[in-house]
């Protein structure tokens, strides 16, 4: 027979097997130890890794870091427990905080915040869901330092009402690009499969600032899974795109196009090919027609003293032998090989 630890003694603090009594506030609290379940994932790996190196970098603070860590921690509060909030010490808002850091790719800050910081709360239009599609419309932006984190499960039963449990992180450090973000890719990656027509997917979300560490409120909602949806979002062209069999003339490719304007934003390193002033970048499948045209954007190249020289670019889209054909053509300035198409530029469909 196992001797569980009790109430009754007062004083008790320690483990028993699978039970846990610890003093909290005076008082006794018995808990349950929990044992992980399936199987565990590399994200879920990388991130206990960090929390014991998080854990052991405590150790190599100076008394006056850890000093203000605790006094840091006098006005932070833990999850509650028993309807009261829970006490922090200085080193779990130490690793609390700086777990969150190390999520977002940030690095460990061995300082104390000046103080706890307000968080926005997230907001949305809303979520599309579909086994091709996971994106977030219509948010509202928060600039940097802040990130949004994005919590998902895969597809349970429409009958389910609480699945906050089955959600796994799928994006640390997302930044929304122009009010839409596109989690497809990482959804695909982090869950391994698609989401399925009919049922539900549960969804947490809260900005974090990277700087401190701290998050806002957690944003709690869930949506049922579509087979296809009306949605609409922005075209963009990126190196991803690009045929790995054919030639390239670029180091860097980024073509965002509007949905409001005939806009492109550009952001490409054009560098060049035979004596010609233009570069040329083949994607792996066609445009579609209305995105055919041209479009005019302004560029610049350093010379080898160091000099920038502006330069302007003819931007012509193709679709030849079921693929697209992007040609940069210099127009204006000294031609300087590397050049960056930088900015918007005005688009005209042909």
């Amino acid at each position: 027979m196992i001797a569980l630890p009790s109430i009754a003694f007062g004083g008790f603090s320690g483990s028993a097997k699978g039970v846990t009594a610890r003093q909290v506030g005076g008082r006794s609290i018995l808990s349950l130890k929990c044992y992980p379940t399936g199987v565990t994932t590399g994200a879920q790996l990388a991130r206990r890794a960090s929390l014991k190196k998080i854990s052991k970098s405590w150790v190599a603070l100076t008394n006056e870091q850890r000093q203000d860590w605790d006094r840091l921690a006098e006005h932070a509060t833990g999850a509650s427990s028993l309807g009261q909030k829970a006490e922090l010490s200085g080193m779990n808002l130490y690793v609390r905080l700086n777990a969150n850091r190390v999520m977002a790719g940030e690095t460990i800050i061995a300082d104390a915040p000046m103080g706890q910081v307000a968080v926005p709360n997230v907001s949305y239009e809303s979520v599309i869901v579909t086994p091709q599609l996971v994106i977030f419309g219509g948010i509202k932006h928060e600039s940097a330092p802040f990130k949004l984190v994005v919590k998902m499960s895969g597809s349970q039963s429409s009958g389910i009402t609480n699945g906050w449990s089955k959600t796994v992180i799928i994006s640390s450090d997302t930044e929304d690009d122009w009010g839409e973000a596109d989690l497809t890719k990482l959804y695909l990656k982090t869950i391994g499969v698609e989401p399925t027509p009919g049922q539900k997917v549960f969804i947490e979300s809260y900005w974090l600032d990277t700087s401190t560490g701290f998050t806002g409120q957690v944003f709690k909602d869930s949506v049922i899974v579509t087979g296809e949806s009306s949605y609409q979002g922005r075209k963009r062209i990126t190196m991803d795109n690009l045929d790995p069999a054919e030639e390239q003339h670029v180091s860097a490719l980024d073509m965002d196009y509007s949905t409001n304007a005939p806009v492109i934003y550009f952001d490409t390193v054009c560098l060049g090919h035979s004596n010609v002033a233009s570069s040329e970048a083949i994607l792996d499948k066609e445009l579609p027609e209305e995105l055919i045209g041209l479009s005019y954007a302004l560029a610049r190249g350093m010379g080898e003293d160091g000099s920038l020289h502006p330069q302007s670019y003819q931007i012509q889209s193709i679709n030849w032998r079921k693929k697209c054909e992007l040609h940069f053509m210099h127009r204006g300035g000294k031609y300087i090989k590397p050049t960056e198409v930088f900015g918007p530029g005005v688009f005209y469909q042909q």
